[in-house]
């Protein structure tokens, strides 16, 4: 789709540099599935490094009328980064995606104020924001999710869209858990040193110990330490009360081994932890040369690649028109097999750009997160964040009549999401060779923590996970170089995954039906993880880094202090970039020293009447009351009036919204079941 597509990229002289990023970094992911870049000469933003190795072409006239200028026969989309209060499009007849940010937006205000720096760290230290642009680069997947939305409208049913976001509003999205964890009355926070997933020093570096309950006995073979067997450690709650008492004997384990022993020993055992990666352990990892993760760019330095392979493609089909609709992806059905956030996410999303997404669960396996925390008389509200807009079937596919129902559902879906074990989806049947024979433009989209092969491929990862196996986690530490990792309370790869997912599903969708071709469309969470911090790689494969000045300190933001403590006990970050304003301000008493009189609110208030850049460190009780988070609609009210997860992006001319609760188990399986040439739609 986006080879018939021109981009241009305007970046306003007023933005954040971290909204220019955020462009950057869409356009580099259109470019590299096919778009032409281009670049306003009319107006430039702060000096950025560019991020795609292919340097767009500058345009001289007016991005209106560059827009406008269709003789090439190719579709157009301007894509800018503009400050707060300006107009979300620029002419309602263009296409257009606008990202918003104040100017004074940092890395550390935008992990603040989205909540995300008080899942990071110790509780009794400030929070942690990632030495790397994780925080931008973030809000560029989900401009690149806007862009699909807005260049789907385009090519399939002929029409301009504009899509708008607040760059604060999609960070919020990503920290939903802790959103939705508020209205429970619960305070998601760092946890530090008593955090359920530990990172423990091995002989070589860190290993993130990850693990679930039903893990626990294969952690006491691993270990065989035979204190471990204790009755004080049998359940999660008393291994909480006696915690340092079972990880003293796992501790000093890990110590013993390099990282290659660990990662080898996790994947025999099947025990779901990982080694943290440098930067320089990801160039000779043995499943990232097998995915190609890395390559070489024509200049000769060292880029990830897309974070999606075409596993396999079947041509014969014949294609398909395109009806009118009303939203992006109006008519297209998807049959979802996915469960707790990144299959059932991504799947949330293809929904809320106008997709028809039929949940299929079976009734002795429903979706876990049904059952996570809330659930008590009822669904899970995490479970309903990720399955609002969506139809709800039951099906047991280990059974003939259960395949056969929906191999006939296939017939007329486009999409099929899982995000299985690997193998799962073979052993019930749904291979990809039996969904081209039901639907010869299907397109199969595995979503997994590393992909579908390669060595330790089949390993079961968690988000954090793959936070230590991607570099997240040596990006983000103290002085004392302690890698961290997020905790299931946030699980960063899961989220960002499900922007990146969505779009490039819708993408090669549409494409699937317009030339008659079926795919399998293998996804990578660690991959889209890495692909974030593509400008780093750059830089320690070119040389910057060494063994004596680690990656995390090297790029970790200047500014310092990072976030100051309040009276109340609460932080906030600050960005000044005129530091006669602070000195103005201070009066020649200690930056900290004058935070620590006032309450975080005031602080920053203060700070902002002042000029100087400011944002308190949220909770997430505080999310969704927040004004640019509220006004962009990050987080949404169901029709039962429980608040969910909204949207990531706004379009203008046919706005998204919440129009059905997610369903209960098995809620539609008559209706659809017995409409067989058409699944209908149900509000």
């Amino acid at each position: 789709m986006f080879q018939d597509f021109d981009l241009l990229q305007i970046f306003d002289k007023n933005s954040s540099p971290q909204a220019c990023l955020a462009v950057q970094f869409a356009a580099k992911i259109a470019c590299e599935l096919g778009a032409r870049t281009y670049i306003s000469a009319e107006e430039q933003g702060p000096a950025l490094a560019q991020l795609s190795h292919i340097e767009p072409a500058r345009v001289e006239t007016s991005p209106i009328s560059w827009a406008h200028d269709t003789s090439n026969g190719r579709h157009r989309v301007i894509l800018r980064a503009a400050q707060s209060g300006r107009e979300k499009c620029l002419d309602g007849s263009i296409s257009s995606v606008t990202i918003e940010l104040e100017r004074w937006q940092s890395e550390n205000t935008l992990f603040a104020a989205s909540g995300l720096a008080r899942l990071l760290g110790d509780p009794d230290r400030a929070p942690l924001v990632p030495a790397a642009n994780y925080g931008a680069h973030t809000i560029g997947y989900a401009a690149f999710a806007a862009l699909t939305a807005v260049a789907a409208a385009r090519f399939r049913h002929g029409r301009a869209e504009q899509a708008w976001l607040h760059g604060e509003a999609a960070l919020a999205w990503i920290n939903w858990k802790a959103a939705i964890a508020g209205t429970l009355g619960e305070d998601l926070k760092r946890q530090g040193e008593g955090a359920e997933w530990p990172v423990l020093a091995c002989r070589d570096g860190h290993v993130a110990f990850v693990y679930t309950e039903r893990d626990w006995n294969k952690v006491i073979e691993m270990i065989g330490n035979p204190v471990l067997n204790d009755e004080r450690f049998s359940s999660f709650s008393s291994r909480a009360r006696h915690r340092a008492d079972y990880m003293a004997p796992i501790a000093e384990w890990c110590a013993g081994l390099t990282k290659a022993d660990l990662a080898k020993i996790f994947v025999e055992r099947e025990v779901p932890g990982a080694p943290v990666s440098t930067i320089e352990d990801l160039f000779a990892d043995p499943l990232l040369t097998h995915r190609n993760a890395l390559v070489r760019t024509p200049e000769g330095s060292i880029a990830p690649a897309l974070p999606h392979r075409i596993e396999r493609e079947m041509t014969g089909g014949t294609p398909k028109e395109d009806s009118d609709g009303s939203l992006p992806l109006s008519g297209l059905r998807v049959l979802d097999l996915g469960i707790i956030t990144a299959g059932a996410g991504v799947s949330a999303l293809l929904a809320d750009m106008g997709a028809t997404v039929i949940k299929v669960e079976s009734d002795t396996y429903p979706d876990p997160f049904r059952s996570w925390a809330g659930a008590a008389g009822g669904d899970s509200p995490l479970f309903k964040s990720n399955n609002r807009n969506k139809q709800g079937i039951t099906l047991n596919l280990k059974t003939d009549e259960g395949l056969r129902e929906f191999l006939k559902l296939a017939e007329t879906a486009d999409i099929v999401v899982e995000n299985f074990r690997r193998g799962v989806l073979d052993r019930l049947g749904v291979t990809f060779e039996r969904l081209v024979q039901a639907n010869p433009t299907i397109l199969l989209a595995s979503i997994s923590g590393q992909g579908l092969s390669g060595p330790g491929a089949h390993h079961t990862t968690f988000g954090s996970t793959l936070e230590a196996s991607s570099g997240f986690a040596s990006l983000t530490s103290y002085d004392d170089g302690v890698p961290v990792i997020s905790g299931r309370n946030l699980n960063y790869p899961d989220q960002t995954v499900c922007l990146y997912g969505a779009a490039v599903i819708a993408a090669q969708a549409i494409m699937c039906r317009h030339n008659g071709v079926a795919r399998h469309l293998d996804i990578s969470q660690r991959d889209c993880a890495i692909y974030q911090i593509g400008d780093i790689i750059a830089r320690v494969a070119d040389g910057v880094a060494s063994d004596a000045r680690p990656a995390d300190t090297i790029f970790r933001r200047p500014d310092a202090p990072n976030m100051l403590r309040c009276a109340d006990g609460e932080y906030v970050a600050v960005n000044c970039e005129d530091p006669a304003l602070l000195e103005a301000l201070l009066s020649g008493c200690p930056l900290m020293d004058w935070a620590a009189l006032w309450n975080a609110a005031d602080c920053a208030q203060t700070l902002l009447d002042a000029g100087i850049g400011a944002a308190v460190a949220r909770s997430g009780k505080d999310l969704s009351d927040a004004p640019a988070i509220r006004s962009a609609g990050a987080f949404a009210t169901s029709p039962s009036g429980d608040l969910v997860k909204g949207f990531p992006f706004q379009l203008l001319q046919t706005p998204m919204r919440i129009h059905s609760n997610a369903p209960g188990i098995g809620e539609h399986t008559h209706i659809i079941l017995n409409s067989r040439e058409e699944t209908p739609h149900v509000d």
